[in-house]
């Protein structure tokens, strides 16, 4: 029993600790990103995992995958996402805010990120499954230095 729960408490962990390595390597490498289409922004983002993991045929067709899943879901949610901003808008310009119609945004967009942030936990556990217990350490070790150089050490 309880080395089901470490097994558990670790595999949260490590799911957390790829995520986090996507994560800071996509804010590394946002600098120039005003004047890049997501499209582009995620071709730059698959080239470096890529580059940086060492991936081979295989796990690059899986991370391509990741990569258009994750594009078509931006692209589909675009409609919802200036529907929300034109409601905002709309309250920012009103008299008086109601703010049961402000919590409901909020709502509607919370349960949105979390959608989307579910999709993107899933497709961590996707690119982990395929890679080496090297890549693995690669990407925890380039987690460490990220997390260093957002954290104001040198």
């Amino acid at each position: 029993m309880e080395d089901n729960v470490i097994s558990n408490y670790s595999t949260k962990r490590f799911v957390l600790v790829i995520g986090a390595v996507l994560l800071a390597t996509v804010f590394v490498y946002c600098k120039p990103w005003k004047n890049r289409t997501p499209e582009e922004r995620a071709e730059v983002i698959a080239k470096r995992i890529t580059k940086e993991l060492e991936l081979n045929q295989a796990q690059m067709s899986t991370l391509e995958k990741i990569k258009e899943e994750m594009i078509a879901k931006h692209k589909a949610g675009k409609n919802e996402r200036d529907a929300q901003f034109k409601a905002m808008t709309e309250l920012v310009r009103a008299q008086n805010i109601d703010r049961s119609k402000l919590s409901a945004l909020k709502a509607r967009h919370d349960a949105l990120r979390d959608a989307d942030e579910e999709l993107f936990l899933d497709k961590v556990v996707e690119l982990h499954k395929v890679l080496t217990p090297e890549q693995r350490a690669k990407a925890a070790d380039a987690l460490l230095k990220y997390e260093k150089k957002f954290s104001g050490e040198k």
